[in-house]
């Protein structure tokens, strides 16, 4: 049984009650208000009862706490507010909307949906519920099922949103923060396209496919940039590819190389300035797996199978050396081949480095042009 008890000379009082092991103890209640001390007296025992009669988790004595700390914040007109885990995720992913790019707000969306999702319940909780032992479970239920730099970019995510709970004292800590990330499971083995190679894709592909093999090649665009170019982004007269890419937002002007340029001009342009360059790619979201298609006909990978597995889509799957990706590869090595500097061929691809993102290195276009000259006409043996 507890009690409050106020000492000579001591404005708060103190809590009397018998902790776990039937031992008498006491705690100062930290306020003056013997109502107040009375309530926080009551759960200090009702914790300590738990205890003794095993039936105390963590969850009940994290709630006990929280109901009564804010029960004495709305006594003194002071009220906490409260928000859940769910409530607090869904409206972070919204505020990221105007910060990310479109691409990285769908993944940001993924992450956080495979994450409530595996919450469950406790999703419902009060944002202060969860714990560094929720964010590890996590992060070990991806693991075996996803490769480790997937896990890793889920628990990233996850310290990235929580620190926003710090800054608004939500959490001293960022629980997410308190779990490691999962060392690299053996080196993944990735590779660019040998000219050979390319050669082969060239003659089984359709024509838009020829075109975003191309680009990709001489002008080291990603998959996605490729498939949203419209004419609008292409300067025949000046033999120039202008785009903003979608991963960093970044708008770069490119020259042609004089092979990509002979098949620019030989594709029906049409009337329309904002027509796609690859109008059976624009807008498609399988453009991957119609690549490996291309890839596997031409007999550079081994195909796949349309079979169901049951273990869902998230299941690790075997990555190929190869991809579509691999033609940065291909284009950054042809550069470093023909003697191009390393600054250039950063700048030309759109990788970051230190010395362009700090603004120390200025690639002027003839630089650029004169690089890109250099590169091998695909369709010569």
């Amino acid at each position: 049984m507890s009690s409050v008890h106020r000492a000579n000379g001591k404005p708060n009082w103190f809590c009397y009650y018998s902790d776990h092991t039937g031992r008498r103890r006491c705690k100062s209640t930290g306020t003056a208000d013997k109502k107040e001390a009375t309530r926080i007296c009551e759960r200090i025992q009702t914790i300590e009862d738990g205890a003794r009669t095993g039936t105390l988790t963590a969850d009940r004595a994290r709630s006990v706490i929280e109901s009564t700390v804010s029960e004495i914040m709305d006594s003194i007109g002071s009220p906490i507010e409260q928000v859940t885990i769910r409530e607090f995720f869904t409206v972070w992913i919204k505020d990221r909307e105007l910060e990310t790019s479109s691409r990285t707000q769908i993944r940001y969306v993924g992450i956080v949906k495979v994450f409530l999702k595996f919450m469950q319940g406790k999703a419902g909780r009060r944002l202060s519920a969860l714990t560094a032992a929720d964010v590890l479970r996590f992060r070990d239920s991806l693991a075996g099922r996803l490769a480790s730099t997937t896990v890793n970019l889920h628990v990233k995510v996850l310290r990235v949103a929580l620190e926003k709970a710090v800054r608004e004292n939500y959490f001293v800590k960022n629980p997410a923060k308190q779990v490691g990330i999962l060392h690299a499971s053996g080196k993944q083995s990735r590779r660019a396209f040998t000219l050979p190679e390319l050669r082969k894709l060239l003659e089984v592909a359709n024509e838009d496919w020829r075109t975003a093999i191309l680009i990709g090649m001489y002008c080291g665009l990603r998959i996605g940039d490729i498939c949203s170019l419209c004419w609008n982004n292409i300067d025949l007269t000046r033999k120039e590819i202008t785009f903003t890419t979608a991963k960093t937002n970044r708008t770069q002007i490119l020259p042609m190389h004089g092979t990509l340029q002979k098949h620019i001009e030989s594709l029906p342009m049409g009337d329309d300035p904002e027509g796609p360059v690859c109008p059976s790619l624009y807008g498609r979201a399988t453009v991957s797996n119609q690549f490996y298609g291309i890839m596997a006909t031409a007999g550079l990978v081994p195909p796949r199978t349309n079979k169901k597995t049951k273990n869902g889509r998230e299941v690790k799957r075997k990555l190929s050396a190869i991809s579509f990706h691999a033609l940065r590869h291909t284009a950054t090595s042809l550069l470093k081949n023909a003697g191009v500097s390393n600054a250039v061929a950063m700048d030309l691809i759109g990788h970051e480095s230190q010395a362009i993102s700090a603004n120390y290195t200025h690639v002027d276009d003839q630089t650029k042009r004169a690089a890109v000259d250099l590169l091998p006409d695909i369709f010569k043996a």
